[in-house]
């Protein structure tokens, strides 16, 4: 793990109650950080729970009112909330599910830069995007996914611009694969709960990387806390790919 040094610290970190969102949590907790965790549903932890939906802005604006009322500023925002949706081919492209999508990833991450911003223009702050492999990579079956990805990071690139004069940089991680269990389960369903072909498509995944395997939970977490913390001092709008050097 990487001396970030940000104990004490307020980090509030949407999608917080699962996945990788809640890993960040308990993360952050175990070095002594006031932990908000911004999600529809509670989370496990003794972290902070605001609930907060991001497809609605009005609910964003009140999560983050709530953080103000318990603390001065937010030192670190990590943007993690999002959906990733069905496999659906291009002629399948179910519009109502890909505004969904863009609704969630895109315009959530905004309005969560909209409404946390101003708690953290002095004096500056880090700000740590949950971006994808498909940030700069295609995929035939969920093009919505892969816009609302490439969507992020273009809010990575534009806000690190706008905010830097004020001493917030604003960076992303792009993670994936990862060796998650919302994956596994995703990768099952799309080869029809057939685990000898699940394990041979993880595989092909693994393979299809430089490093012969697929990602940890743990090196995204490092990615996103190295951005988070002064260590990464001189970096902003970049997007740091975690994903095992996808060929």
């Amino acid at each position: 793990m990487t001396n970030s040094n940000l104990s004490g610290s307020t980090i509030v970190i949407t999608g917080g109650s699962s996945g990788i969102g809640a890993s960040l949590v308990d993360f952050y907790l175990d070095r002594s950080a006031h932990v908000f965790s911004l999600d529809l549903n509670p989370g496990s932890s003794k972290a902070t729970h605001i609930d907060c939906d991001v497809r609605n802005p009005d609910s964003v604006s009140e999560a983050m009112a709530k953080v103000r009322i318990d603390s001065e500023r937010i030192d670190v925002l990590i943007a993690n909330a999002g959906v990733v949706p069905s496999w659906q081919s291009t002629e399948e492209i179910d519009l109502a599910d890909f505004a969904r999508v863009i609704e969630i990833n895109v315009i959530g991450v905004a309005s969560t830069l909209k409404f946390a911003t101003p708690l953290m223009r002095s004096p500056g702050g880090s700000i740590v995007i949950t971006g994808s492999l498909n940030s700069w990579k295609g995929d035939p079956k969920i093009a919505s996914y892969v816009a609302s990805k490439h969507g992020v990071l273009g809010l990575i690139k534009s806000a690190a611009l706008d905010l830097g004069p004020k001493g917030i940089r604003v960076n992303g991680v792009g993670p994936g694969p990862i060796a998650t269990e919302a994956l596994r389960n995703r990768i099952l369903s799309r080869n029809e709960n057939d685990e000898n072909k699940a394990a041979a498509y993880l595989e092909r995944l693994a393979q299809g990387t430089a490093l012969r395997r697929i990602a940890t939970v743990d090196e995204v977490i490092n990615t996103i806390d190295f951005l988070a913390s002064s260590l990464s001092s001189g970096i902003t709008g970049e997007l740091i790919n975690v994903d095992g050097g996808v060929l």
